[in-house]
Formats: C-alpha cells, sequence, structure tokens
C-alpha cells in the first residue's frame, strides 16, 4: 500500500520534470564534477592565503619616549597665585603655582638670586645684609639668621684684621731682642778682653805682693777689681741668657699667633660655607614644599579647574606636563600573566585608541621592545612598545597628539592562516 502512494506521488510530477529527471542535461553531466573541483580548490587556496592571526590583548598608553610629568602637591594648603593658563608651553624650571606660607615668595626669589650669583663668582664672598634683613622669609628665616652671623663674623676678621697687628708687634719685639742679644754679645767679648787684661794685671801684682814691692792694701785693691771684673762677666753671661730665653719666648708667641690665626680663619670659613649651604637647602625646601615648578620643556595642562586660594590636599596631580617633542611615540602597556608568555620582542603590535574608533581613523602600528622580567604584586607584566610611525595610522592618517592617549593594544603572537589553525590541532598530533 504505501509502494502504491509514493508512485502516485512521482506521477504527479509534470512530464518536463520526469523527462530532466530521466535524462539530465549533458553540460551539467560534463561541467558538474569540474567546477566542484575547481570551488574547492578556490577555497582550500583562499584559506591558506588569507590570514587570521592570533593575538594577545592588552590595557595600552600612548605618551612621549620622555613620559608626561605629572606634578603632584607636597604640602595641603590655598594656592596662592598661578602663574600659567591651561595650555601654556612652559621651559624647564618655570614656576607654575606657588602655596600660601609665611614667607615673602618675591623676597624669597630675590635671596635666590643673591645667593646664585654669590655661587658663580669666582672672587670674594659679598652679601648685601643691610637689605637682605629687611626680606620676609618665613621657613627659611632661622638659616638666613645664621649664614648672616657667620657672614659678618668673618667679614670682621679680615676687616679689623687683628692677628695681622698682633703679628707684626711680635716679629718687631723678636727683632729688638735679637738687636739686643747681638749688643750683649758684643759687649761681652770686650769685657772679656778687659777680664784678661785684669787677671794678668792681678797676677802681677800677686808677684809683686809675694817680692815685697807692693803692701797687701795695694794687693787687696786690685784683687778687688779683679773680683768686681770677674763678677761683670757673669752678670754678662746671664743677661745674654736671658735674652736667649726671651727670643725664644717671642718665636713662640709668634708661631702660636700665626697657629690661632690660621685656626680663626679656618673656622669662621668653614662656618660660612656651611651657614651658606644650609641656607641655600633651607630654600631649596621651601620650593619643594610650597612651589609647584615644571623639570621638562612641555605643553602644562590642568588636572582640574584651579583658581587662587582653592584647597590643595597633599599628594593630589595639579598639573601635567606633555613634553613638546612628541616625535617619539611609546607605547605602555599592562598585560595579564594568562598567555604573557606567547609575547617576545620584536612581535607586531595593533593599537585602537579610545579617542580615535579605529573603524574610521585606523590603527596605529608598533612592535614590542621590553618586558618586564616579572609581575607586579597585581600579577600584571609591563610592555614597552615602539611607534615608528608615531600616530599615523593604517588609513595613513596622522593624528593630532596633544595629551596621553589610551586604547587597547593587540599584540601578534602567530600570525596563521586560516587552513594553519582549521588543521593545528591535526599538526600536534602529527608532532607528538
Amino acid at each position: 500500500m504505501p509502494e502504491n502512494k509514493d508512485i502516485e506521488r512521482l506521477e504527479l510530477r509534470s512530464e518536463e520534470v520526469q523527462e530532466i529527471l530521466t535524462n539530465p542535461p549533458s553540460w551539467l553531466v560534463r561541467w558538474g564534477i569540474t567546477l566542484i573541483f575547481v570551488f574547492t580548490v578556490i577555497v582550500l587556496t583562499l584559506s591558506f592565503l588569507i590570514k587570521y592571526p592570533d593575538f594577545v590583548a592588552a590595557k595600552v598608553i600612548v605618551t612621549t619616549e620622555r613620559p608626561t610629568e605629572q606634578i603632584v602637591s607636597r604640602y595641603s594648603g590655598a594656592l596662592e597665585e598661578i602663574y600659567i593658563a591651561n595650555g601654556d608651553t612652559v621651559t624647564s624650571g618655570q614656576r607654575l603655582a606657588v602655596f600660601r606660607n609665611t614667607a615673602n615668595v618675591e623676597d624669597v626669589y630675590r635671596l635666590k638670586s643673591i645667593l646664585d650669583t654669590a655661587q658663580k663668582s669666582s672672587s670674594e664672598l659679598l652679601f648685601p645684609v643691610e637689605s637682605v634683613s629687611q626680606f620676609v622669609l618665613g621657613d627659611i628665616e632661622t638659616a638666613y639668621i645664621n649664614f648672616e652671623k657667620s657672614y659678618v663674623d668673618y667679614q670682621l676678621l679680615k676687616d679689623l684684621d687683628p692677628y695681622t697687628t698682633q703679628l707684626l708687634g711680635n716679629r718687631r719685639s723678636l727683632e729688638e731682642i735679637k738687636l739686643r742679644l747681638a749688643s750683649q754679645m758684643a759687649q761681652k767679648k770686650v769685657l772679656e778682653q778687659e777680664y784678661e787684661l785684669e787677671k794678668r794685671d792681678y797676677e802681677r801684682n800677686g808677684r809683686l805682693y809675694e817680692k815685697g814691692v807692693i803692701s797687701q792694701q795695694e794687693f787687696e785693691s786690685k784683687k778687688q777689681e779683679f773680683l768686681q771684673m770677674e763678677k761683670n762677666l757673669s752678670a754678662m753671661a746671664i743677661s745674654i741668657s736671658q735674652l736667649r730665653e726671651a727670643i725664644a719666648s717671642a718665636d713662640q708667641t709668634l708661631k702660636t699667633t700665626r697657629i690661632t690665626k690660621q685656626e680663626d680663619d679656618t673656622r669662621l670659613l668653614a662656618n660660612l660655607s656651611q651657614s651658606f649651604n644650609a641656607l641655600n637647602r633651607a630654600l631649596r625646601e621651601w620650593e619643594h614644599n610650597y612651589v609647584l615648578a615644571s623639570s621638562i620643556e612641555g605643553v602644562v595642562g590642568f588636572q582640574e579647574f584651579w583658581g587662587k586660594n582653592q584647597y590643595i590636599g597633599s599628594g593630589e596631580v595639579v598639573f601635567s606636563i606633555l613634553p613638546t617633542d612628541t616625535e617619539k611615540l611609546v607605547g605602555k602597556l599592562v598585560l595579564p600573566s594568562q598567555n604573557a608568555g606567547k609575547v617576545v620582542q620584536g612581535q607586531k603590535v595593533l593599537v585602537k585608541l579610545d579617542n580615535f574608533p579605529y573603524q574610521q581613523y585606523g590603527m596605529l602600528v608598533g612592535k614590542v621592545e621590553n618586558i618586564s622580567v616579572s609581575p607586579n604584586s597585581e600579577g600584571n607584566y609591563f610592555i614597552y612598545i615602539s611607534l615608528p610611525q608615531g600616530t599615523k595610522t593604517s588609513y595613513n592618517r596622522k593624528l593630532p597628539f596633544e595629551q596621553e592617549l589610551l586604547g587597547n593594544a593587540e599584540i601578534i603572537t602567530e600570525n596563521l592562516s586560516v587552513a594553519e589553525r582549521i588543521f593545528y590541532r591535526f599538526r600536534d598530533i602529527f608532532k607528538y
């Protein structure tokens, strides 16, 4: 019964259909297999030609080779003055803003200029104490007072120069004593000659007395004169000895004065140098605490809308300085540890920026340059990529670079074709 139903359904078809089914066209029989073969070959060829790369995705920030500087507040307080506007180009060391404090900012920078001039000068240190004493220096006041005292002490020592006068007096005294000694030595020689004559005269009178030629009184008188001459010669020797002792004492006094002068010069100069360095250090600490300054040349950007007298907390980012040299750009990637082992140096990187949709503007093309050897505390690796073409995209468009750019990066680890991906597992099976 079912067979009869099938026959009835077949008979419902038209004669044309029956003719095609019973007698297929000759061209279909002749070219059908060939067309299927050609189509299959085309599909296989395209599967080998069309690339479907394997990539690792990560977040990226595009910045200059010299990173953007973030000016962070190191002091909690109100802004006293803002010297720049958002978007201004600043130079290295330029003041951006200053916090309110007990010092007069202009006085502090006048003092800094004076110190810089004094430091660069190769001549004697000359400091305008009278004018600087009127400055309002706040936290720097104590260091300045110590410096002023050291400077005044040193200048008084140089101006009054008490040791030079004392040394001159000591030298004169020594010379006088030496002259007196020379005179005494000359007198001693004369006295010694007189002593020899007196001695011979005394001996002659002794012999005459023994012969009875002269009386005892005359002999005793001659003896008394001889003893007086001996006494004078002994007194002369004592005087010479005292003069020599005085010369030694004067010479020691002269040396002591020289040593004391050298000690005082060295001590006061060391005190001046130490107080000068301490003043410079206090000034730098004041700048570090209260002044926000740029250390690079670039374009300043406000992190918020800052205004005069606005309070800022310590550790808060106030300004960002984008370097003016934007020719060389780099990308900084934060890559999770998963699949991080696939990434090696030299691999191609495609950067899709959030600011510029890649469907419209294209992608930046980079290359892996450096990979951190160990992960951070969160288990992420840091990767640095170079961008040889800068902001020129794959669509040959030059993007403006006025700030750091955020986006997603795709690191091409293996540039596989569709066929390789299809037979990927088979390849591993045959390998093992």
